[in-house]
């Protein structure tokens, strides 16, 4: 029987005052819960685990005694190599290492679907057999945007940006691709004159996402749209809340998922 893709959650519950981090604790946790419970639903209960839950920051136990499932691998991810200065995309790929040396469920697979555990993907089904269709010949999936028409347009929005809230990887790809990153990023301050650059976490993304692009087993863009529920946790938009919003429920981005949805049929390879 073909190994089943498994879902990697990724989660911090207690952010302990990072900067640009979001809601408190009380309600970081039941965003965590309310997204399990529902993988766990949309998943169907099974016998065998099928979702990594990984926490780091010393409070798995706070959604685990909330949630009861076989369907759950729970791995505490907590560690001294965390670092609150640098912002939550070196400290997340940090957790996705972590998760893969301490998952059973991830080594058995050899892959792993990740998805920020705050949120729900409500067609999660439609991206995993996305990627089961090709797999094992599937090393890498994600999304991204890189096209110039925001600054024909002269808007105020980045056009050259990667999707981390969720994406497909082998084991062997990230440590080859996107490890390399995790020390470079950093959320709060500018490279210094003749240093490396530095990145966000859509960026590495995106710098991942062209470096693969055209690898075989790598690809840079689903063919289904991801639907997204729950709130996000960014504050970006300068008031563009239709480009911006961080309702992802609202009306505004429900409409965007279905032009983005009619423009990957209609102009496939076009990264929008």
């Amino acid at each position: 029987m073909e190994q089943q893709i498994p879902i990697l959650l990724t989660a911090t519950i207690d952010p302990q005052g990072m900067q640009g981090a979001t809601f408190s604790v009380e309600e970081r946790a039941a965003m965590y819960v309310d997204a399990l419970q529902f993988y766990i639903k949309t998943l169907g209960d099974g016998p065998q685990p099928c979702i990594v839950f990984a926490e780091n920051s010393h409070s798995l136990a706070v959604v685990q005694r909330q949630v009861d499932s076989p369907m759950v691998e729970w791995v505490d991810a907590s560690g001294d190599e965390y670092d609150q200065s640098r912002g939550k995309g070196y400290n997340e790929t940090l957790l996705i290492r972590q998760a893969i040396e301490k998952s059973d469920t991830i080594r058995k697979a050899g892959c792993f679907f990740k998805v920020t555990g705050r949120l729900k993907v409500l067609n999660i089904n439609a991206l995993l057999q996305e990627v089961a269709k090709v797999r094992p010949a599937a090393l890498f999936r994600a999304d991204c945007k890189d096209h110039n028409v925001y600054r024909w347009l002269h808007l105020p929005i980045n056009g050259h940006v990667g999707e981390c809230r969720y994406w497909f990887a082998t084991t062997v790809f990230f440590h080859a691709y996107m490890w390399k990153y995790q020390p470079l990023m950093h959320d709060y301050e500018p490279a210094a004159e003749g240093d490396r650059p530095l990145f966000l976490a859509e960026d590495a993304m995106l710098a991942v996402c062209r470096e693969s692009r055209g690898r075989t087993g790598c690809k840079d863009r689903f063919r289904c749209q991801a639907r997204i529920s729950g709130k996000g946790g960014h504050a970006l938009g300068q008031g563009m809340s239709f480009f911006y919003s961080t309702d992802n429920d609202s009306f505004a981005l429900r409409f965007k998922c279905f032009l983005r949805q009619l423009l990957r049929w209609l102009l496939p390879f076009w990264r929008c």
